[in-house]
């Protein structure tokens, strides 16, 4: 009888430590496995576990072992998988042990693209869809008593699209009609998290200017300095930023309804220093506006050119754009304007970050050129969108500095900023 009890505790634990060694097993191929794969379009491919697959293999390939591209095709995370990518297009893939799914991921069939690096330092200017909610606060009335209109009804990030079916677009009208509201209630549209709302908040007289008040602070638009990325001469688009435009106060991307592109003043540069980053001096010239901006997301700007005679770099040479695969370690440039003449600086890629590489942090670069450290200390706020070219393509974006090393900072693949 005991031996028997013995028997099944041992069972038991090997049971244990079999499932447990399975947790294990899949929660590394979860944490190790990239969630997006890149490729190009007509091409051959190996894809292994490792991420370490190469591109355009000879045709001789025999075709009876690739996997065509198409939904939910298996990665063998041991053998990895050859695969004969042929459509563009977003798809579905899955890693496999031993027959098994591990872990779902994107595969990206993405056409090769000839793209212009510009480094152009251009003035941005967002408008926002409608107009945005800073915060809410309390108005003293006519009586003395301190009141909250928009108490629990608007919220920081909220954009106010209509009053009472009246489209609103600027912070002018908002006032306007509260202020001429006579106390009477108004219906307020605004957009949260994507999601049209309404609310019925009343107005009330303010003690200290006798004007009508609902308690919210607004602002209307956005500008500041920031580099332009590339342009797609086949359409006249453009890229810049490699990062999103977030509102300073609301620490929100900004839904935008627009905005424009202008040539800048650049008057000078405050140097970089170790907890202190550095910024672009200058002014916007919109009497200069060459383009319009039609998205703000997380990977930075897009627009279209509207004046291409005063785009700058716009009849600059294309270059072959990168896929995430095609970056490594080493020696690369980024392009800027920022001295006055838009030149190649040298920096160094240090790390890349293969397993998402959605990131707007998905490589480290480091600056290394000294006419660059002399002058900005390295990486400066204005910076932002810099091309990084790499083995002469074009294979991101710079998009943030390191505050406590100036000479360093994240960049983003161009591929992301490309869609």
């Amino acid at each position: 009888m005991i031996m028997e009890v013995i028997k099944l505790i041992k069972r038991k634990k090997t049971l244990v430590y079999f499932l447990l060694s399975i947790f294990l097993l899949f929660n590394f191929f979860n944490m190790s496995l990239p969630k997006h794969l890149s490729v190009y379009e007509n091409s051959f491919s190996h894809v292994s576990a490792n991420n370490d697959y190469n591109y355009e293999q000879s045709t001789a390939v025999v075709e009876n072992n690739t996997v065509k591209v198409t939904e939910n095709i298996e990665i063998d995370v041991i053998k990895g998988t050859d695969i004969k990518a042929e459509n563009a297009g977003n798809y579905k893939a899955k890693y496999t042990f031993l027959g098994i799914p591990v872990k779902s991921v994107n595969l990206n069939v993405v056409p090769k693209k000839r793209v212009i690096p510009c480094g152009n330092i251009l003035g941005i200017v967002i408008e926002t869809k409608g107009v945005l909610v800073l915060g809410t606060g309390k108005v003293k009335d006519e009586y003395g008593n301190e009141v909250s209109p928009c108490s629990g009804m608007l919220k920081s990030g909220d954009n106010v699209i209509a009053i009472n079916g009246q489209t609103i677009t600027s912070k002018e009208e908002l006032t306007s009609i509260v202020s001429n509201s006579e106390g009477k209630s108004l219906n307020i549209s605004v957009i949260r998290d994507d999601e049209t709302l309404n609310a019925d908040i009343t107005p009330v007289i303010s003690e200290n200017d006798g004007q009508y008040k609902i308690g919210c602070w607004v602002r209307d638009d956005t500008q500041g300095l920031g580099t332009l990325t590339f342009i797609d001469p086949q359409n006249n688009t453009f890229g810049a930023l490699g990062h999103g435009i977030y509102d300073v106060d609301t620490n929100m991307l900004m839904n935008t309804s627009g905005g424009i592109v202008t040539l800048s003043h650049v008057s000078g540069v405050k140097k970089g220093e170790k907890g202190v980053p550095g910024e672009v001096k200058g002014d916007i010239d919109k009497e200069k506006v060459f383009g319009s901006i039609f998205s703000n997301t997380n990977y930075g700007i897009s627009g279209s050119i509207t004046k291409p005679t005063l785009c700058p770099s716009i009849s600059d040479e294309a270059i072959e754009v990168a896929i995430s695969k095609d970056v490594h370690t080493g020696k690369a440039f980024i392009k800027s304007d920022i001295l006055g003449q838009n030149e190649l600086y040298e920096v160094e890629i240090e790390n890349i970050n293969r397993l998402d590489i959605t990131s707007d942090k998905s490589m480290t670069i480091k600056i290394v050129d000294e006419r660059l450290l002399n002058s900005t200390g390295g990486i400066v706020q204005g910076m932002s969108g810099s091309p990084i070219i790499q083995d002469g393509k074009l294979v991101g974006a710079v998009t943030h500095v390191f505050v406590k090393d100036p000479t360093k900072g994240y960049g983003i693949f161009i591929e992301n900023m490309m869609g």
